[in-house]
């Protein structure tokens, strides 16, 4: 027979208190929120206001996810991510979106933006006004036969695939790279007097640090207004409401959007969205209420 002293035995019951607290605790943390991202500079602002937002009023854990378009669109079908905040729609992710619908979830609209081919404006409109005209002699030779893009395979990608086949595009060949690749050819081109012609997106602050404007598409192969989805996995809204609620408040002026990003540039994505939360709270707040927040939002 053991016998146990008194202070054994107060100690061994102090242990298992801690450790049955620290099991309870454990259960009573919920699972993080899964929320796939892009390397964009819109996208960055967007994912870390939501995970702010989410783990400040849920206090929900969020685990932020990077990788490229096509490989978040197949997790999402899979299961292995919750949601990504950046599906553009009708045009750019539209084959994408086609691929997994039925897997899917569509949570709301974040923002408005816009896609296409576009050069500086020091280029005169006489030379370069729609797409079309990238078919002159002179215009290609000038361009060099190139078109500066972000990664290979994602939405615009193809769309600008599709555009080279559509008008006739011979002699041009897309040279991928990154975004902020593409953005330091295009400086070094302006620094130079070349001429450039790149894949752009908006609301982006590379129209605030370059005067640049977007050709014309009489085909419409890039579409017109674009709008970015928050999209999850079938039945996230049904296995977590108040999340799912939020996503479909969460609105972000463009205004305030193109302004977050250009502050980033000289200092900080996380600095930048610590700030507007903190000035934002009530907005915020609000978001997660039954009623949507979009009258409060900006819009």
């Amino acid at each position: 027979m053991i016998t146990l002293s008194s202070k054994t035995c107060t100690g061994w019951l102090a242990g298992l208190v801690m450790i049955s607290s620290s099991l309870i605790a454990q259960a009573e943390e919920p699972a993080p929120i899964r929320i796939g991202w892009v390397n964009w500079s819109d996208t960055e602002i967007a994912v870390k206001l939501a995970d702010t937002a989410l783990r400040n009023h849920l206090k929900q854990p969020v685990k932020l996810v990077l990788a490229d378009i096509g490989i978040q669109f197949q997790a999402l079908a899979n299961g292995n991510i919750d949601l990504i905040p950046m599906v553009w729609l009708p045009s750019t992710h539209k084959s994408f979106y086609d691929k997994y619908r039925d897997k899917l979830e569509d949570l709301g609209v974040l923002y408005e933006g816009r896609i296409g081919m576009a050069v500086p404006t020091s280029i005169p409109v006489s030379e370069i006004a729609s797409v079309e005209d990238l078919n002159k002699p002179e215009v290609r030779e000038k361009l060099g036969g190139k078109i500066l893009t972000s990664e290979v395979g994602n939405g615009q990608y193809k769309l600008t695939e599709k555009a080279i086949k559509e008008y006739r595009l011979d002699g041009y060949k897309m040279v991928a790279s990154s975004e902020s690749g593409m953005l330091s050819e295009l400086d070094r081109n302006l620094k130079r007097d070349k001429w450039s012609l790149i894949n752009a997106w908006s609301p982006h602050w590379m129209f605030s640090k370059w005067s640049l404007r977007y050709l014309d598409d009489p085909k419409q192969i890039f579409g017109g207004s674009e709008q970015i989805h928050a999209v999850a996995r079938k039945g996230f809204s049904a296995e977590h409401p108040d999340v799912a609620r939020f996503f479909a408040n969460f609105k972000i002026p463009k205004a305030d959007l193109e302004k977050m990003m250009a502050t980033a540039r000289d200092s900080s994505a996380d600095k930048v969205v610590a700030e507007y939360y903190s000035a934002n709270k009530p907005r915020f707040a609000a978001m997660f209420d039954d009623t949507t927040a979009s009258t409060t939002a900006g819009q």
